[in-house]
């Protein structure tokens, strides 16, 4: 929160100094009528863009444009024509609005990178209060966030007290057609009613997981592989039919695969995510 306060900070004082130092070329610029006020708006435009793409664009499209001005005039001061007395303008006043517009364009840059720094800090923020908000209202399904947690601590109680956990993955085929062709509140209705079945199967010491958005786990702990198939064949009886709010029935199919975990394993929360989902590829529930 400091660091984004912070960041907010930042972006009000260069607001508000860019603000003020563009009122200093304005002062003397408008003397000289056209060319001041075509000099003004160019450079009003090219800080827009080192705001939009940046400190070295806009100081490559700066110095490009300082330098055929300023040969301009220097050619224009030597070549007594009607075009060169159509110019006013010192060389000198040229250079010090040269200089503003460098300065400005810096300012602008660095104002827009810290718009950038603080847009990342702010989505980070935001995620980090998703992870901390470990079950979702509507579902009832502890997040990723929460499934690492508790199954890497599961994995540390079974390996100083014995016993064993086994985690049973799943994952609906097509839920993204689903969403497509029934809409979210079906889909909402859907997830709402899988929660309720595995609530049903589980017991009040399980835990059931959303890490992906169609992909969920079922922690079962102080279960072994005897009783396992049992458990999944009942899971599979109730949710492979699903009544929409309509009244219709449609048929869905899951794949799934689990893995016991049993004391001073060799192994991680990653490694057994990983092999988990490499067997659900071709194992339909």
């Amino acid at each position: 929160m400091g660091r984004f306060l912070n960041t907010n900070k930042q972006t009000l004082l260069l607001i508000t100094i860019l603000i003020l130092l563009l009122q200093i070329p304005s002062y003397f610029m408008w003397d000289y009528e056209r060319e001041g006020i075509l000099l003004y708006i160019f450079l009003i435009l090219l800080i827009i863009v080192s705001l939009i793409l940046g400190t070295v664009t806009g100081l490559i499209f700066s110095l490009i444009f300082i330098f055929i001005i300023g040969s301009a005039l220097i050619y224009f001061n030597y070549t007594d024509s009607a075009i060169a007395n159509s110019f006013t303008m010192p060389i000198q006043l040229f250079l010090v609005y040269g200089l503003m517009l460098i300065v400005l364009v810096l300012i602008g840059g660095r104002l827009q990178e810290v718009i950038i720094a603080r847009e990342k800090l702010n989505q980070r923020l935001q995620e980090e209060v998703r992870n901390f908000i470990a079950v979702d209202v509507e579902t009832g399904f502890d997040n990723n966030y929460r499934m690492g947690i508790t199954i890497t601590e599961e994995m540390m109680r079974v390996d100083r007290y014995g016993k064993s956990f086994t985690l049973i993955l799943l994952q609906i085929d097509h839920l993204k057609d689903f969403n497509r062709l029934y809409g979210a509140k079906e889909t909402k209705h859907l997830l709402q009613g899988l929660a309720q079945t595995m609530d049903k199967a589980m017991r009040l010491t399980d835990k059931k997981f959303r890490y992906d958005t169609d992909r969920f786990a079922i922690l079962l702990t102080e279960t072994g592989g005897d009783s396992i198939d049992l458990v999944i064949d009942k899971l599979a009886s109730k949710i492979k039919t699903h009544q929409l709010l309509s009244g219709k029935y449609v048929t869905l199919t899951f794949r799934t695969g689990y893995f016991v975990y049993e004391p001073k394993l060799d192994t991680s929360y990653e490694e057994i995510i990983s092999r988990v989902e490499s067997e659900m590829v071709s194992h339909e529930l």
